[in-house]
């Protein structure tokens, strides 16, 4: 049995141009706000044992939180899944490919985040303290 997780865009322009098999498919909506509810994606991952787990949406250029779906991949057991867009367009998940490329480039991120908010915080006080004592 295969899940598809339909965050915005039409279930059959998906399963069309993605060549899915509708018969051994099923179809949940969501809306995109509870891709941040991390329990009740993977309780519905969760709720029968699913071989693919598929999340759809419009066009994936312009998709969000793509790490987070294949983090919720990962956590749910899942090693067979992909997001697809309306257009025929895949992001398929690869264990090797989640461990050793998304996951460090999610931690390089989140770090160079966080320097830039400490960063520009000093230079503002700096800017701040030198604009005011003239």
């Amino acid at each position: 049995m295969k899940l598809l997780i339909l965050l915005i865009g039409n279930a059959d322009k998906i399963i069309r141009a993605n060549s899915l098999d509708e018969s051994d498919l099923e179809i949940v909506k969501l809306d995109e706000k509870v891709l941040s509810k991390p329990g009740t994606i993977l309780r519905l991952m969760k709720v029968k044992k699913y071989e693919n787990v598929y999340f759809g949406t419009i066009e994936l250029r312009f998709q969000r939180f793509q790490t987070f779906m294949k983090i919720y991949l990962f956590l749910a057991g899942i090693w067979k899944g992909a997001l697809l867009d309306e257009y025929g367009k895949s992001n398929k998940f690869s264990l090797a490919k989640f461990i050793f490329k998304e996951i460090p480039l999610f931690f390089l991120e989140i770090i160079l985040s966080g320097l830039l908010v400490i960063i520009y915080h000093q230079r503002v006080y700096y800017l701040r303290w030198k604009y005011r004592s003239n």
